[in-house]
C-alpha cells in the first residue's frame, strides 16, 4: 500500500510539471516576448530535445550465489527528465551542482524522482536474537527528488531524500516472502531490527573523466540515516568518449542514462575506492533512543557475577568465564559452545534429561533460538517421547513452542523464562542455582524492548566490476560486481568483506 501511495504522489508530481510545461508554452503564444536574437541566428541553436528516461537498479547477494548477510538487498526506481530554466529543482539545485561545473550552452539538466529500499541482515539469519558482534537487522525506504548536470566529461547528481527506516518499511515479510519463493531458510530475527524513524537527506555524486578510459568519482551524503564521503578511480575500457556513464549501485546510484539520438556506448569498468563513515543508522540505530543497546563488549548480567556471590573463589571466576563464553554467540560457534553446556550445566548435576530437552534449553538461553533443521527436529522429539512422561509441565510447554515455533518470531520471554527455570532447578550447588537464575532473569528484563546495535567502522573499501551498453536508440543495460569490506566493528570470527551482484536497465525516450 505504501508503494501505491509513493507512486501516485510521482504520476502527480510529474502530470503537474508536464501541465506546467504546457501552460508555459501557451502563455509564451499569447504574451511573445521580444528577443536581441534575429530569426537567423534562432535558427541556428538547436532547441534541446526534450528527453524522458526510466531506469531500475536491483542489487542481492543471492544473485552472485553469494552468503546471505549485511547488505542483502536493495533496489531503486527513477524516472528522469529534462529540466528547463524554470524548473523548480533546477532552481534549487542548480546552484549547489554549478559549485562543482562550469555552464554552458551544450550543458545537460535532468530532473529525477527515484523509490528506494535497502535490506540488511547479520551473518547467521536463523537466529531470533541476532548474535553479539554482528550487523543488526534493518531496512530503509526513501522517496528523492534530484538534479543532474551534465557536461561532454562531468556529471554531478545531487538529490533530496526523504524516507524512514524501521519495521514500517516491510523488510521483514518482504524478505521473508522471497525467500520462501526461492527455497531459501526463513530469516528468524526480524523482530528485533532497528526501530521506527524518519529520514532526511542530501547527496551528491560528482564523476569527471580526464581520459575517456580513466576518471574519479567523488560521493557526500549528508543526513540523519548516513553521512560519509567516499572517493574512488573509474578505470574503463570499450566503445565509449569522455562522456560519463550512468552510476551502477542503488547505494550509490550516480548520474541516470546520459545519452543523445544515434549515439551508443558500452565499456567494461573497474571501480576501486574507499569511504570515511560518520554516522550510519542502519547500524547504530536511531540517535539518542532508549531502545538501543549495543554489546560486542557490553555488560550483561554476567558482569554482576562478583556481586552475587558474598566470597569469591577462583572456582566461581572459573564459572564466570564459562558462562561468559556461553553467551558469547557469534553466529557460528554453536556445537562448541552446546559441547561446553553439555560439560558445565548437565554433567555433574542431577539433570535428569537426554539431549533432546537439554538442547532446546541450550538454544534458547544461549543459541539465540536458532532455528531447528527439520532432520534434527524430528531426532529431537523422538527423544523428548522417551521421557515425556518424567518431564514437568513448564518443560513440556517451552518444548513444544521451541520445537513448533512460528516462523520469523521472536523467543517470547515467558519461554525464555521457563527455559531458566527449567535449568537452574538441576544444579546441584545452591548458591550456582540462585545465581544464575537472577542473572538469567536481569538477562531478560535487558534484552526486553531492546534492540541491538553495532559500534560503527569508519574506512570502508570497495571495488566495483561491471559492463555497460547504451545502445543507439537509448536502451540501457549493464551488470555489475560488488566486493566491501563490512561497516561496522565485528565480533571475533565474523566476515570481513561482503560480495554481491546487481544489474540495470532502462531506456530513454
Amino acid at each position: 500500500m505504501k508503494v501505491f501511495w509513493y507512486l501516485s504522489f510521482l504520476v502527480l508530481v510529474f502530470t503537474i510539471g508536464l501541465h506546467s510545461e504546457k501552460t508555459k508554452k501557451v502563455i509564451k503564444k499569447q504574451n511573445p516576448i521580444k528577443s536581441p536574437i534575429t530569426p537567423e541566428i534562432e535558427r541556428k541553436i538547436p532547441e534541446p530535445k526534450d528527453q524522458y528516461q526510466i531506469r531500475l537498479i536491483m542489487e542481492n547477494d543471492a544473485f552472485g550465489g553469494f552468503s546471505d548477510r549485511y547488505y542483502t538487498n536493495g533496489s531503486r526506481l527513477e524516472f528522469n527528465m529534462s529540466a528547463g530554466e524554470s524548473n523548480p529543482t533546477r532552481k534549487v539545485l542548480g546552484y549547489w551542482n554549478d559549485l562543482f561545473i562550469t555552464p554552458s550552452q551544450t550543458t545537460k539538466y535532468l530532473q529525477g524522482f527515484s523509490l528506494g529500499q535497502e535490506f540488511y541482515t547479520p551473518t547467521n539469519i536463523e537466529k531470533a536474537d541476532v548474535s553479539y558482534g554482528d550487523r543488526p537487522y534493518s531496512s530503509r525506504a526513501y522517496f528523492s527528488n534530484s538534479l543532474t548536470t551534465a557536461t561532454e566529461d562531468t556529471s554531478i547528481t545531487t538529490e533530496l531524500e526523504l524516507g524512514m527506516i524501521g519495521p514500517s518499511v516491510g523488510g521483514k515479510s518482504a524478505q521473508m516472502n522471497f525467500h520462501n519463493l526461492i527455497g531459501s531458510p526463513t530469516p528468524q530475527g526480524w523482530d528485533t531490527q532497528i526501530p521506527n524513524s524518519y529520514s532526511g537527506a542530501l547527496r551528491t555524486d560528482v564523476r569527471k573523466f580526464h581520459h575517456r578510459f580513466f576518471g574519479t568519482q567523488y560521493n557526500l551524503n549528508v543526513g540523519n540515516i548516513q553521512s560519509d564521503v567516499s572517493f574512488g578511480f573509474i578505470f574503463r575500457f570499450g566503445n565509449i568518449d569522455k562522456t560519463p556513464g550512468p552510476g551502477s549501485s542503488a547505494l550509490q546510484p550516480g548520474p541516470p542514462i546520459l545519452h543523445e539520438d544515434g549515439k551508443g556506448y558500452w565499456y567494461f569498468y573497474v571501480n576501486p575506492g574507499g569511504t570515511l563513515q560518520f554516522y550510519n543508522a542502519t547500524i547504530q540505530g536511531q540517535i539518542g533512543s532508549d531502545k538501543a543497546y549495543k554489546t560486542q563488549n557490553r555488560n550483561t548480567a554476567f558482569s554482576n557475577w562478583d556481586n552475587y556471590l558474598n566470597n569469591p573463589t577462583p572456582e566461581a571466576g572459573e564459572r564466570e568465564i564459562q558462562y561468559r563464553a556461553l553467551a558469547e554467540d557469534n553466529g557460528k560457534n554453536s556445537l562448541q559452545r552446546y559441547i561446553l553446556f553439555n560439560e558445565f550445566l548437565v554433567k555433574g548435576t542431577n539433570n535428569p534429561y537426554n539431549i533432546g530437552l537439554n538442547y532446546l534449553l541450550f538454544n534458547n538461553i544461549f543459541n539465540g533460538a536458532e532455528d531447528i533443521e527439520k532432520s534434527t527436529r524430528l531426532f529431537l522429539l523422538n527423544n523428548l517421547a522417551e521421557q515425556w512422561d518424567q518431564i514437568p509441565d513448564n518443560a513440556r510447554a517451552l518444548a513444544i513452542y521451541s520445537i513448533f515455533r512460528p516462523e520469523g518470531g521472536k523467543l517470547p520471554p515467558h519461554i525464555r523464562l521457563y527455559s531458566y527455570e527449567v535449568l537452574s532447578q538441576f544444579i546441584l550447588d545452591p548458591k550456582q542455582r540462585e545465581v544464575l537464575l537472577q542473572l538469567l532473569r536481569e538477562e531478560i528484563e535487558y534484552r526486553d524492548e531492546k534492540t541491538y546495535v553495532a559500534d560503527l567502522k569508519r574506512a570502508v573499501g570497495f571495488i566495483k566490476v561491471g559492463f555497460v551498453s547504451v545502445s543507439n536508440a537509448g536502451f540501457l543495460f549493464g551488470v555489475h560486481y560488488n566486493f566491501q569490506t563490512i561497516d561496522f566493528q565485528s565480533g571475533k570470527g565474523l566476515p570481513q568483506q561482503h560480495q554481491w551482484l546487481g544489474f540495470q536497465v532502462g531506456k530513454v525516450f
